[in-house]
């Protein structure tokens, strides 16, 4: 090598070396020092943390390989390279200080970003599902609001004078220690068409048998000089519950009896009683059915009748003596039972049958309906002899 390619290259070097300085005096005034942000993050530039984010470089691999032709490169094209050296060797640019600054931001971060992602996810899910829940009470309140109207209609349009009656769906047992009494002398009369035919079937939307209606006009009864008078009566929604014997609380069951009424008279000596009962069926075909099983003669169903609605110190209908008649009009069913109140038999004195006929008479609001239904006048009349 001469002494000029020797100098060149001495006064090259120098003059690299100085405009190195220059570049770096110039790169701290216009950017300034970065020693006291590296101190506060912990930042070191020529960190790469291309890595940690998931990219790669494809010259990371061929690292040496670019170096050895940068130095073949180097020695090979002289001034060329020196100059290219002094531009490389300049401080970083505007542009690459705020992509480290901003890469070192959010590696301070660490999953924070991720974390605030799934915060806000789940903040939205809560949100939704509160609206739905929202929703959902909302039109629970406005149905049990529809319900409660309902309830309240009902209720006041039902206040005792627009009851709907209902069917007993199941037997009641009769009371431990009930009498089994049965008539001695028993009497059936089947439907007469001609006078109740106009109400073989209950209008669904009668209402059911009250004690005033039933026998509000039937306190007092007279006939060929045997007085009456009622003690009490009674309406139970039970039909079932006022008679003994299975076979004929099924027999009411399977004729859809709504209610009965039941009324209790004595004679003005105290010396007999009668009991009324009646059966509100569906129709005059179940009424038979219901007439079959009280007949006591009859082989085709098991003993039963009515229960004595008298008090235990009354002997008649517990015990002894007695006498009935079922009369089936329309599809009700009247039961009359009457004894003496000792339970003694009669003898020759006719004045028992007159009581148990006097007692027919308590069931004028039959006739009554007959009449609404378009039944005749002559046809009751004749019914109440």
């Amino acid at each position: 090598m001469s002494r000029a390619e020797s100098g060149f290259g001495r006064r090259g070097r120098r003059g690299e070396s100085r405009r190195d300085e220059a570049a770096e005096s110039v790169n701290d005034d216009e950017y300034g020092p970065d020693e006291d942000y590296a101190d506060e993050y912990d930042y070191d530039p020529e960190e790469d943390f291309s890595a940690e984010y998931g990219h790669t470089h494809t010259r990371a691999a061929s690292g040496d390989e670019y170096h050895e032709d940068e130095g073949e490169e180097a020695s090979s094209q002289g001034r060329g390279r020196g100059r290219r050296a002094k531009r490389e060797d300049k401080g970083p640019s505007k542009v690459s200080s705020f992509s480290a600054n901003a890469i070192k931001r959010v590696s301070v971060l660490g999953e924070r970003p991720n974390q605030i992602v799934y915060t806000l996810a789940e903040q939205s899910r809560r949100k939704r599902g509160t609206a739905v829940l929202v929703a959902l009470l909302t039109a629970f309140g406005l149905a049990l609001i529809m319900l409660l109207g309902l309830l309240t209609y009902q209720f006041v349009s039902n206040d005792g004078s627009g009851m709907v009656a209902e069917t007993e769906d199941s037997i009641v047992e009769p009371p431990e220690g009930h009498t089994t009494l049965t008539p001695e002398l028993y009497l059936s009369e089947p439907n007469r068409e001609e006078t109740f035919g106009a109400i073989n079937e209950r209008d669904p939307d009668t209402e059911p048998m009250t004690e005033d209606s039933a026998f509000g006009g039937a306190d007092e009864l007279e006939l060929n000089g045997v007085s009456l008078e009622a003690q009490q009566t009674t309406v139970n929604d039970s039909c079932t519950s006022m008679v003994w014997g299975g076979d004929l609380a099924q027999s009411l069951l399977d004729a859809e009896c709504v209610n009965a009424a039941s009324a209790l008279y004595t004679d003005s000596d105290q010396e007999y009683v009668a009991q009324v009962t009646l059966f509100d069926v569906a129709d005059s075909d179940g009424a038979e059915e219901v007439a079959a099983a009280l007949d006591p003669a009859n082989a085709e169903t098991e003993a039963g009748f009515v229960l004595p609605q008298t008090g235990e110190d009354v002997s008649g209908l517990h015990e002894g003596y007695s006498q009935a008649t079922t009369q089936v009009m329309g599809h009700y069913v009247a039961v009359f039972w009457s004894a003496r109140e000792d339970g003694q038999d009669p003898g020759e004195d006719s004045d028992l049958a007159t009581v148990n006929v006097a007692s027919m008479n308590s069931v004028q609001f039959i006739y009554d309906e007959v009449v609404r239904n378009g039944g005749s006048q002559d046809e009751e009349g004749e019914g109440e002899e």
